[in-house]
């Protein structure tokens, strides 16, 4: 499962879809696979890193979390950003679905993060709404 069974560098210049497709197969307890931040929208930069975000069968321990980005960016050769899709919360997860672009899972688990993330944000949105309005006035009267 580490990174010495996957083979030479994957340079960020060439990650496509495909090839990380590849390097998901070798940890399949991961269902689905959104890359997101500027892999996803091709606007990376030469120290970008790699945002990912994951759900598995279940929540992911601290040590699946360390062997995945150990793996990957030992690949990869930079930094890897994971997200556990289980733990994420607006607004991150509305940046993932908008942005994110999905490298590994059915129609149906995406539908589900979409619909997670259409609820948590009518119950999560207005109230941090208020609350930045609300510190702003505090702070800068407007």
């Amino acid at each position: 499962m580490g990174g010495e069974q996957m083979g030479a560098k994957l340079q960020l210049s060439q990650a496509n879809d495909v090839q990380l497709r590849e390097l998901l197969t070798h940890f399949p307890q991961i269902t689905l696979a959104v890359l997101f931040g500027s892999v996803a929208t091709r606007s990376r930069r030469e120290d970008s890193d790699l945002d990912i975000a994951v759900a598995a069968k279940q929540v992911l321990t601290a040590q699946e979390r360390i062997t995945l980005v150990g793996a990957w960016a030992e690949r990869i050769g930079r930094p890897v950003d994971l997200i556990d899709l289980y733990g994420v919360s607006e607004p991150l997860l509305g940046q993932i679905v908008r942005h994110g672009r999905r490298i590994l899972g059915s129609d149906t688990l995406c539908g589900y993060l979409i619909a997670r993330h259409l609820f948590e944000q009518a119950d999560f949105m207005p109230y941090r709404t208020r609350i930045l309005a609300e510190r702003r006035l505090a702070w800068i009267g407007k």
